[in-house]
């Protein structure tokens, strides 16, 4: 069984990340799996100490962005497939932050589709699942991009509702004709660091850990998984597993 994990955040993305990139690449070693992608939000500043890890631990690393949109827009991780477009995704990144205050990044999706050349895109479905506003944003970045650049991410929410969740993305990504992909969607590199995950959610959105309520994680599932976990969570999609 082989699994890499693609949807990983790091502390990077200021106060929603809690682990630092060096122990993610280090467990994603520790876990066996084939490889990891950091994407952090509307970001790349943890690229440098990814890569250091990575290359001490032998660890296959993927770097690209989570990009965070300001016109209702689905997250979308953006890995570059070669030199010309990393520079296309930290140049439009740039323009993202030069529109905004220090700190923000004001993209929509047209400003990706301008820069999409040469970059592989996982959709990230909202919680919960809007599949009649994902059909189009699919469609037309499968339009302006090239053959087998776009795919949609499917993850267990531990929700009570997950096989008619996986069921529902499976028909979605049927009907556009782009791969299903499983992620676990990481905020941190094991299950304990939930609790500084709700500390730094607390800070960011200014409440007290009493009266975040809904605001938290409803669980400390959002860790790195070993390939054998992640297969038997996908029972149901093993060809997600294998994309």
């Amino acid at each position: 069984m082989s699994y890499a994990e693609l949807a990983v955040t790091t502390n990077f993305s200021f106060l929603r990340g809690a682990s630092h990139p060096e122990e993610l690449v280090e467990t994603a070693k520790e876990l066996g799996l084939a490889g990891i992608g950091i994407a952090d939000r509307n970001s790349v500043a943890g690229v440098v100490r990814a890569h250091a890890m990575a290359q001490e631990k032998g660890v296959r690393l993927t770097v690209g962005a989570r990009l965070v949109f300001a016109d209702g827009t689905p997250d979308i991780l953006a890995y570059p497939k070669d030199r010309p477009a990393w520079g296309r995704l930290t140049r439009l990144l740039s323009l993202g932050k030069r529109r905004a205050d220090k700190g923000e990044c004001l993209l929509g999706l047209a400003d990706l589709v301008e820069f999409i050349e040469g970059l592989n895109l996982i959709v990230m479905p909202p919680r919960p699942l809007d599949a009649a506003g994902l059909k189009p944003v699919l469609l037309r970045l499968k339009q302006a991009s090239s053959r087998h650049s776009v795919w949609l991410a499917a993850a267990t929410l531990y929700d009570g509702d997950d096989a008619r969740r996986l069921a529902r993305l499976a028909d979605l990504a049927q009907s556009v004709r782009v791969p299903l992909i499983a992620v676990n969607d990481v905020l941190y590199h094991v299950s304990e660091r939930r609790l500084l995950q709700d500390v730094v959610t607390c800070i960011r959105e200014h409440v007290g850990i009493e009266e975040a309520g809904r605001l938290l994680q409803a669980n400390a599932e959002r860790h790195l998984k070993p390939p054998g976990e992640m297969a038997r969570m996908f029972a149901r999609a093993p060809e997600a597993v294998a994309e």
